[in-house]
């Protein structure tokens, strides 16, 4: 629980400042096509797992089956 509340605030904080990478993009174009990717409160989460998807996104070593069956 408290690492994924630290992966939140990390994920958080390289969205605020504006953090750019390759796997970043790779996965949320995978995300923005997923059939869990909804919209609540005004933010995309995951309703598999809960996340807030451009948080999630954006630390290395989050997981998700799907970008690692897309991107191998």
């Amino acid at each position: 629980m408290v690492k994924k509340l630290f992966n939140i605030l990390i994920g958080t904080w390289r969205n605020l400042i504006g953090y750019d990478r390759d796997y970043i993009r790779k996965r949320r174009k995978i995300c923005k096509s997923c059939e869990h990717n909804i919209k609540f409160m005004g933010t995309r989460i995951c309703d598999k797992c809960g996340c807030v998807i451009k948080s999630k996104t954006a630390v290395e070593n989050e997981q998700c089956n799907k970008w690692n069956y897309e991107t191998n």
